[in-house]
């Protein structure tokens, strides 16, 4: 025969009260945070889900960051180019009315000097920051002063004038995350945007019987080129055109010498990596902190042998030389020479322009698509972790009462006896 304790009627009481108890305070949590996943096990196949969702909102709201961030800068970069653009425009104007045969040296003389006065505010655009005071123009040396000039005598000219522009930056181009795996460029180096002409550089090294005598690495336009133990010239050509740049190589038939030519406009970037002397060998590169050649080492664009010759400027190189020839008088070189450089220069930064407003018109695109995704990712996470607040109360409710009914039985029917009970 079974023995039921006179306890067992009570321990299961507080059993079950402990077991609604333990619902309603889950409820009530719900309730509170307003979520029916307040741990992992209420609901794991949607905690996951919810989790993704969640991830993809902030990674969506930090692309929208992004392309604001970039979209204000692109803006900056765009209006400092439009008006450079404008005042190439008043630059060719100027060298129209230098070349029409009607001026005397005197009056040339006036239009080379507002020449030069435009040449100044060039340079002042070419150097400007954006509204975090990084250099626009600069690469990723965004602290670093893109343009420097020097300055000297020129004929006609009254003091010291600008003479040559160097470029001082990189060509490196900094990035922003606009989608899943799909970056924008932020700026344009200095050496593209204010490039006039496609760019040579002619080696006057017979290369015929080279060979590379070990493994080594170039780089050209950032684009890094590894060569093998007894690559010819042709070869060192041949990769250089297989790689991913605007630059390609070929072979002199005069002088049996290597040329690089660029594709667009813009200035070469070579480089010797390690202690490589590939293109030092060739007569493309100064020997590295050698007489004629950079100290310390091989860095472009200073770095071109001083024995090769150079072909194609920059913007800042045909404003100056139609400035000398307007402060020299001579006609004959402003409508030739002079006018064809600025007619390069507008060319290519318009060019330049339809590259920024293509980019601003993609960051467009992209940034409604976010904002067409976002209320979609968030009713899906909705979905999966909001919580139903009228079928919760509802619940909660009915927890309360039927709680309410389990003490109120329980208390009549867990009456136990009394001392006096047994005494009558």
């Amino acid at each position: 025969m079974k023995r039921i304790s006179s306890q067992l009627p009570t321990f299961d009481s507080n059993y079950y009260q402990r077991l609604r108890e333990f619902d309603m305070n889950e409820m009530y949590g719900k309730i509170g945070g307003q979520t029916r996943i307040n741990k992992l096990r209420d609901d794991p196949l949607a905690a996951s889900r919810s989790s993704r969702f969640q991830s993809e909102i902030l990674r969506e709201g930090r692309y929208g960051k992004n392309i604001e961030a970039v979209q204000g800068t692109l803006a900056t970069a765009e209006g400092d180019l439009r008006s450079a653009l404008d005042i190439l425009q008043r630059v060719r104007e100027l060298g129209v009315q230098g070349a029409n045969g009607t001026l005397d040296k005197t009056q040339m003389g006036y239009l080379g000097k507002e020449v030069d006065q435009l040449l100044g505010e060039l340079l002042t655009i070419a150097n400007t920051k954006d509204q975090n005071g990084n250099y626009l123009f600069s690469g990723t040396l965004s602290r670093s002063t893109p343009f420097r000039t020097t300055n000297g005598r020129v004929p006609g000219g009254e003091g010291d004038l600008v003479t040559s522009v160097d470029y001082m930056g990189n060509t490196g181009r900094n990035a922003a995350e606009i989608s899943e795996g799909d970056v924008v460029g932020i700026n344009i180096p200095g050496n593209v945007a204010f490039w006039a002409e496609q760019q040579q550089i002619y080696s006057t090294v017979d290369g015929t019987q080279y060979r590379v005598q070990r493994d080594q690495t170039i780089r050209i336009d950032g684009a890094e080129i590894h060569l093998s133990p007894g690559d010819t010239m042709s070869a060192i050509s041949a990769k250089i055109n297989d790689a991913d740049v605007s630059v390609r190589a070929r072979i002199d038939p005069v002088a049996n010498s290597l040329v690089l030519e660029s594709t667009v406009p813009h200035q070469i970037w070579a480089e010797d990596l390690g202690d490589g002397t590939v293109l030092q060998d060739l007569g493309i590169l100064a020997p590295s902190g050698g007489p004629g050649g950079p100290p310390g080492g091989s860095h472009p664009p200073l770095n071109v042998s001083p024995s090769a010759r150079v072909f194609g400027g920059s913007i800042f190189d045909m404003v100056i030389g139609l400035r000398n020839a307007l402060l020299a008088g001579d006609g004959d070189k402003v409508g030739g020479a002079g006018l064809r450089g600025i007619e390069n220069s507008i060319t290519n930064l318009a060019g330049v322009l339809g590259d920024v407003g293509a980019r601003d018109a993609r960051l467009t695109t992209t940034a409604r698509r976010i904002e067409y995704q976002k209320p979609v990712l968030v009713g899906f996470e909705s979905q999966e972790h909001d919580l139903d607040m009228a079928d919760a109360i509802t619940q909660l409710k009915m927890l309360e009462y039927s709680h309410e009914a389990a003490l109120s039985s329980a208390a009549r029917a867990l009456n136990r006896p009394k001392l006096l009970d047994f005494l009558r």
